[in-house]
């Protein structure tokens, strides 16, 4: 069926339907938070913990110090698998100056900064070539990085004119100790902004009136389910995790949105509400709770297969001394510290992976 018969499919169904609630190991009430004496315990043969975050410029605030910062945080949580968005630096040290593709450490050094929390295993999705970027390649790859070994599936690249995915999407699959079945890995970053993808700047208000970014993203999403989870047999009896930065709002928030419940503004994650096999996990373990992730905003979703729900033991999504987002104080640039996004951060039951 054409992505695009399913987003009106969606539509058409957000004005009668609710989200669907499926119970999840974690427990429910107040989002969890790690303890006043620090982060939860973390075995590794019980527990497989998995870290996402948009880390804002290729952890612009964290070049200074080179990063030190960054990695005491990451290694106090010790994630088993981090995915991360904008793994790319752009800017020079406390500016918003773009930095040459061959002056930049990030990307391409990935391998030795993961190696500092104990994970010998990452791919970095390739970059797409734009004409809308000074050095000709977008900005803004995701990653994965791994303490287990990973292979990597699928770049999921769209094609024009109505499917680009303006940040490749990848397919990874880690092999965990203990676990008989491959994680399915699925990195997302969407388009953002309210306007269609390529419209001139003199015709972007006119498209941000008709939703044109909200459903693009939505084809974006098509695209990508496609040539993942699709191609598989079985999804429901599957380990998939498909997390990022959707740039988009779910119909569950609406208690904070407060929109007109058919608004076109939920097209993308209508469509991942009713046209995926997979579940919210924060909203899904805190089904009362609104945890923004973006500011006051909730726009970065970690979706699961019904396995991975059912294995969930808990998930944190609240930010900590470390993550809690602030302005740049020098006033130069808009960007925050560390970043303008919260990370999300679950805990799966490996022996309930299954």
């Amino acid at each position: 069926m054409r992505a695009s018969r399913f987003i009106f499919k969606a539509l058409a169904l957000c004005i009668i339907f609710t989200a669907p609630i499926v119970s999840c190991a974690a427990p429910k009430g107040s989002p969890s938070e790690p303890p006043a004496s620090g982060k939860p315990d973390h075995d590794p043969s019980k527990i497989l913990r998995v870290l996402y975050w948009n880390i804002q410029n290729g952890m612009w605030a964290g070049q200074p110090d080179h990063y030190d910062a960054f990695v005491e945080w990451i290694k106090s949580w010790n994630p088993d698998i981090c995915i991360f968005c904008e793994g790319a630096q752009i800017y020079y040290d406390g500016t918003h100056e773009h930095m040459p593709n061959e002056e930049r450490y990030l990307p391409s050094h990935w391998g030795e900064l993961c190696a500092r929390w104990g994970h010998d295993y990452h791919f970095v999705n390739a970059r797409r070539p734009s004409t809308s970027t000074p050095f000709g390649l977008t900005n803004y790859p995701c990653l994965v990085t791994s303490r287990y070994p990973i292979d990597s599936v699928l770049l999921v690249t769209g094609h024009k004119p109505d499917s680009v995915i303006v940040n490749y999407s990848g397919w990874y699959q880690v092999h965990v100790d203990g676990v008989e079945k491959p994680v399915n890995i699925v990195t997302v970053h969407l388009k953002h902004g309210k306007y269609g993808y390529g419209v001139p700047q003199e015709e972007r208000d006119a498209s941000a009136e008709r939703y044109e970014g909200e459903l693009f993203r939505a084809k974006e999403l098509a695209c990508i389910l496609d040539h993942t989870v699709r191609k598989t047999k079985n999804p429901n009896k599957e380990l998939w995790i498909m997390a990022g930065d959707y740039n988009s709002y779910s119909r569950v928030d609406n208690h904070h949105y407060k929109w007109n419940n058919a608004s076109p503004g939920f097209t993308a994650q209508d469509y991942m509400i009713f046209n995926s096999p997979f579940h919210d996990l924060v909203k899904e373990c805190y089904p009362d709770d609104f945890m923004p992730s973006c500011g006051s905003l909730r726009i970065d979703y970690m979706y699961v297969s019904k396995p991975m729900l059912k294995a969930c033991k808990d998930v944190y999504a609240e930010p900590d001394s470390y993550t809690k987002r602030v302005k740049d104080p020098t006033g130069v640039t808009s960007f925050y510290i560390p970043s303008d996004h919260y990370p999300i951060i679950a805990d799966f039951k490996i022996s309930k992976m299954k």
